[in-house]
């Protein structure tokens, strides 16, 4: 019962290290007022960008403006923005070592007019009064030096996505701050700050060729005095990654995973390399034929996937089996840590949206 009860004490002790708890964006307070210009990049976003705008659109509070940088589309994303009110930027030719995101988000900042600037991927939207919310929760700070950065809640659709469970827990750990080994960075998919907190930092043109911008900023972003406060989506903005299919949500994860977890700190490091291995001891120890105290284990297993199954219902619309399940989305991640390695190892580069990154 000695190693069960050390493998189990390991994991659990490794998962609380991660993630600790998930805050989420308090009701919105009356007649907030900000000059918010809301930035999308987008390219090829024909199936996204419509339930963001109209998200926009349901909502209380105003902003300034809406721009779409159309990042070299070759759907409708141009004529749908256009149809819902949004100012279109077409971006210019991107420059030598920058990433498309990056270049279309910093022209979005340059031609943006409000005071406070708000970038969100196309495939976020917000629930009814999540807008509201996230502008109030930066307003009521009353910190033109505050970062607010919300990861979106994961809308998991098909069968396919519950894979990605112990990525996104880890992608969550990495960039929220909200464990206790790590200070919180930033998530890409949603960010929230004065357009002078921006500039000083030196914008995405701090970071213009780095995939996961949103890890690397954060650390000038501090240099430059501002305070990063990351939250939960859960029932403000969610978010729906991957609908078009398996090999979509594969090539996402593996594009920058060796990146993110170099940028998630040394500390984040370990602890996944704790969490993760606990995970796996667990499991192997149970299927082997001629292994003790299987009770002890069943009972690991039981608790571990408890944890698992308390952060998912956090971070998306993971179903309670897929926890139960976990050994299928951990043998999903260390593929996807195996393509990434490969890849690295082979000189080649992932190609996403029809760009090599």
């Amino acid at each position: 019962m000695m190693l069960p009860a050390l493998i189990c004490a390991f994991g659990l002790s490794g998962g609380l290290l991660l993630i600790w708890r998930i805050p989420l964006c308090p009701p919105a307070a009356p007649d907030t007022q900000e000059s918010v210009s809301i930035v999308i990049p987008a390219r090829n976003e024909e199936r996204n960008l419509p339930r963001l705008l109209d998200s926009v659109e349901r909502s209380a509070t105003r902003p300034a403006e809406i721009l779409v940088v159309d990042d070299g589309s070759t759907d409708n994303t141009a004529s749908i923005a256009r149809s819902r009110g949004a100012r279109l930027l077409t971006s210019l030719e991107k420059p030598d070592g920058w990433t498309g995101k990056s270049w279309a988000c910093y022209q979005g900042a340059q031609g943006a007019k409000g005071d406070v600037l708000l970038f969100l991927d196309a495939d976020t939207y917000f629930l009814p009064g999540g807008f509201d919310r996230l502008v109030s929760c930066w307003s009521r700070e009353r910190d033109r030096s505050l970062v607010l950065s919300v990861l979106p809640y994961h809308a998991t659709n098909a069968a396919y996505e519950q894979l990605s469970l112990l990525l996104n827990i880890v992608m969550a750990a990495g960039a929220g701050g909200f464990g206790v080994v790590a200070p919180p960075r930033l998530f890409g998919q949603c960010l929230l700050l004065s357009r002078s907190t921006y500039f000083n930092a030196g914008g995405h043109a701090a970071v213009p060729g780095v995939v996961l911008e949103n890890l690397r900023w954060a650390s000038e972003l501090r240099k430059r005095g501002a305070r990063i406060l990351c939250l939960g989506g859960k029932g403000t903005l969610h978010m729906r990654m991957f609908p078009e299919g398996f090999h979509q949500m594969s090539e996402s994860w593996a594009k920058a995973f060796l990146q993110g977890a170099a940028d998630s700190g040394r500390m984040v490091l370990v602890a996944v390399i704790a969490w993760i291995s606990a995970l796996w001891s667990t499991t192997l120890l149970l299927i082997l034929p001629c292994s003790t105290g299987r009770l002890g284990l069943a009972v690991a297993y039981l608790l571990l996937s408890v944890q698992i199954a308390w952060i998912a219902r956090r971070l998306g619309s993971y179903r309670a089996f897929t926890s139960l399940l976990y050994p299928l989305p951990l043998a999903y991640y260390c593929a996807i840590f195996g393509l990434a390695a490969g890849r690295r190892v082979l000189g080649r580069k992932a190609v996403w949206r029809g760009r090599p990154v």
